[in-house]
């Protein structure tokens, strides 16, 4: 189950026909190196540890016994900053952060706690994500600064952070709510601790993010919007009206945003052209690009000069997948699809 999104079990698994493929791909190439250019960095998991990747270089950062996952990541100058999180002896998950390597908690292990969003504002580092309430089986959104907890403003009975973002004095922090007497989460955020919602209970939040570019936030969100699970995609930049993704397709699933000279890209999973099985794809203002063959899913993005990375996993013939990423369509595999690997998160950064 996808943490990000406590409410919803995501609809890939209501289309079981979809083919795999194998690890390998024609058009693969090979890991670059920092004397060939730009390094790309890049996290998640493998073998459900949490892991990142300074080019084709491995670095375990779950070290535990139980199962962890990075769900976010900086880089700034030399600095790795990751959070997500790892279940500690008593089976109870801790929201993590680390910087290159060594972690840190931000909750003591007490109840279930999520760390999803990550970013850095000077000397400050923000993290968004929840915890579990005390005596409770719902979930409160919260933020740390320094690794100080804020307070966000909220009645819901269950709401979870997915992403955070500040711009100036502002704090901007993305993610979903529930009442208990609603059959589905909305979308919403909160400005400087108050909440505003998204979307409605007529369709069910499924993913969320936000991205900063000079002084403007852009905010990204996924929803169910029929009964057949399937995705639709809208984003927003400094909270004017959304923008409906309409690519001709009838399932568009954002998980990510990026922005680059007014450029907006989205990175996700749409369906293959025979519309049988899902393939990686990202979307430049609202036009789909696929990037990944079948059984591939889009998960992160970054863009670099002129080139759109997109991270996410490859489904792999008989279980597994492979943590993956596609320079301009060109695949990479970082692991070999033998446990469950995926890179949530893709950074680039130019040779200088």
């Amino acid at each position: 189950m996808n943490i990000r999104s406590l409410f919803y079990m995501t609809s890939f698994v209501l289309f079981t026909g979809i083919a795999a493929v194998q690890c390998r791909d024609s058009n693969e190439e090979d890991a670059p190196t920092e004397q060939d250019g730009p390094t790309v960095y890049t996290a998640g998991r493998e073998d459900y540890k949490a892991k990142y990747w300074k080019n084709s270089t491995g670095v375990l950062l779950g070290k535990g016994s139980g199962g962890s996952d990075v769900m976010d990541m900086v880089v700034s100058g030399d600095d790795v900053h990751a959070v997500g999180y790892e279940a500690n002896s008593a089976g109870k998950y801790v929201a993590r952060y680390w910087k290159n390597g060594v972690a840190t908690d931000l909750t003591d292990g007490s109840r279930d706690a999520f760390a999803n969003g990550i970013f850095i504002s000077g000397n400050d580092i923000y993290v968004a994500g929840q915890e579990l309430k005390p005596g409770e089986s719902t979930y409160a959104a919260k933020y740390w600064k320094n690794g100080v907890l804020m307070t966000l403003s909220d009645d819901s009975q269950n709401s979870v952070a997915t992403g955070i973002a500040v711009v100036g004095s502002d704090v901007y922090v993305i993610g979903e709510r529930r009442m208990q007497n609603w059959l589905t989460p909305v979308t919403c955020y909160w400005k400087n601790g108050q909440r505003t919602d998204l979307s409605d209970q007529t369709t069910t939040a499924s993913d969320q993010d936000i991205a900063v570019s000079g002084n403007n936030v852009y905010m990204m969100w996924s929803v169910v919007y029929n009964g057949s699970g399937q995705l639709q995609t809208r984003y927003s930049k400094n909270l004017s009206s959304p923008v409906l993704i309409q690519d001709g397709t009838p399932y568009a699933g954002g998980m990510a945003i990026a922005v680059k000279d007014n450029e907006v890209y989205i990175a996700g999973t749409g369906l293959s052209s025979n519309g049988q099985s899902f393939v990686a794809r990202y979307w430049k203002n609202g036009s789909p690009v696929t990037v990944g063959g079948e059984g591939s899913f889009g998960l992160g993005i970054d863009v670099s000069g002129d080139n759109i990375y997109v991270s996410g996993y490859q489904q792999i013939q008989g279980g597994g997948s492979a943590a993956t990423y596609w320079k301009n369509g060109k695949v990479q595999q970082l692991s070999n699809g033998a446990g469950s690997g995926m890179i949530r998160q893709i950074k680039v950064k130019e040779k200088e």
